[in-house]
């Protein structure tokens, strides 16, 4: 199991980024751990180093937690809109250095890593690097103002008609644009096969759920995937015994808000939860078109008969859990998965369930994933759901910064209940200040 390759996050760091000053350094590098070695996957161009399938960040409220889970949507959002401007610098620097994301991913048999720099909504640096063992391909470096350049496994010939369109694309571009985006929508050719798998990560491959999402199915078909759901809401004793999806045959524009229904079209979601009522969902086909679907969820009384609810009427809890079902459910894509608030609404029988089964799912040959995820529940935290190195802790320092550090930089703590108990001691940093109860 342990020699899969698999297009997966390897690292993430940032800086300069709301509540982060200084560099974040995040990896999904394995450490020396036994436990739960089955579950690990190879890094292409890479003999004996591993990758992780699970990530646990704790913390104290607003320690930097969400602001993690933000960084990395921001830069998926700047990858595909190709917006720059998206970027939110660090809260409390009257002059801020510029916010630096560097993600390093693999794609089938290769690694890449794309950085961007990026200075009041304009790009001051962008680099695409073929990072794999061996290799390590430039495959285009560009800072506005100054000539691009292209790595000599592209740039061969200077007298190709398509290089120099690519060379004057990424060197004449404004500063408010970006290069990866722009290969993909002008198809530039000399660029664009190199480009796309990269692409392609931060579009299909890397999932965020933030901690107030209301979607279902992340982009799966609803309706074939209907009875897996019931199924999984009935063995999680939410009460449901099966779920029901019906296309509302409506003019979506009666029934949708004019500014929900432009924002959805524009935005890279898929499927949308109509804002004040969970029962209303708007979805993306694969035509483009968009359908309006309600979601009920059905009830067998004493005398036999059955009853329809709307999903608006069930609990959060059981909304949440529906709402984080893909993940157990979507086993043949290969999917990074980064959710905040996982145990939001949600027991901590359930949530160690859910962990359990992602980990025992992605332990099969066919499955590549990851799940990256933040927490409060401190139940998690033993070597039965997590390894030592697969906890992480923000914490935020007197001068409003936050701090990410990984339980593996302590070599003291054995990697057993202890790591529960060392945490709520405070020995490892992430627990609020409190001086006092009111």
């Amino acid at each position: 199991m342990e020699g899969r390759k698999a297009t997966m996050l390897i690292n993430f760091t940032f800086s300069n980024y709301k509540v982060y000053r200084e560099t974040a350094e995040f990896s999904m590098v394995a450490g020396r751990f036994q436990k739960h070695r089955e579950s690990l996957m190879g890094i292409p161009g890479e003999r004996y180093a591993k990758l992780l399938p699970i990530a646990a960040i704790y913390g104290g409220n607003a320690s930097g937690k969400t602001s993690f889970v933000q960084a990395i949507k921001c830069l998926r959002s700047i990858v595909l809109q190709g917006k720059p401007s998206l970027a939110e610098p660090h809260l409390f620097d009257k002059n801020p250095a510029p916010t630096r994301f560097v993600c390093c991913f693999s794609v089938g048999n290769h690694v890449f890593e794309y950085e961007v720099h990026i200075s009041s909504g304009s790009v001051v640096y962008e680099c695409l690097t073929d990072a794999t063992k061996g290799s390590n391909k430039i495959i285009f470096k560009r800072v506005p103002g100054q000539e691009c350049e292209l790595g000599n496994h592209i740039d061969n010939d200077p007298t190709d008609s398509e290089l120099l369109f690519a060379k004057k694309i990424g060197s004449t571009l404004p500063a408010g644009e970006l290069l990866i985006t722009t290969v993909i929508k002008l198809q530039v050719a000399a660029l664009h096969q190199h480009v796309i798998p990269c692409y392609k990560w931060f579009a299909e491959t890397l999932c965020i759920i933030e901690a107030d999402s209301r979607r279902v199915g992340l982009g799966l078909d609803l309706f074939t995937q209907l009875s897996g759901y019931s199924t999984a809401l009935a063995q999680a004793d939410t009460g449901v015994e099966q779920l029901q999806f019906q296309e509302v045959n409506a003019n979506i524009e009666d029934v949708v808000p004019t500014h929900v229904l432009d924002k959805f079209k524009e935005s890279d979601e898929n499927i949308l939860v109509i804002p004040d009522d969970n029962s209303t969902l708007l979805v993306k086909d694969a035509a483009g078109g968009i359908k309006l679907i309600k979601c009920y969820s059905t009830y067998t009384s004493e005398d036999g008969n059955q009853t329809m609810i709307p999903l608006s009427k069930e609990s959060d809890g059981t909304r949440r859990y529906l709402h984080l079902l893909p993940i157990l459910m979507d086993k043949q894509v290969e999917r990074v998965y980064v959710v905040d608030e996982l145990d939001r609404s949600l027991h901590t029988t359930l949530s160690r369930s859910l962990i359990k089964s992602f980990r025992n799912m992605v332990g099969q040959e066919s499955c590549r994933q990851q799940l990256i995820f933040t927490t409060h529940d401190v139940m998690l935290m033993d070597e039965d759901n997590l390894r030592k190195d697969e906890i992480w802790v923000t914490e935020r320092d007197d001068d409003h910064q936050a701090l990410l550090f990984s339980f593996a930089e302590y070599k003291d703590i054995r990697p057993d209940l202890q790591m529960r108990k060392s945490y709520l001691e405070g020995r490892m940093g992430g627990l609020p200040k409190i001086e006092c109860c009111l």
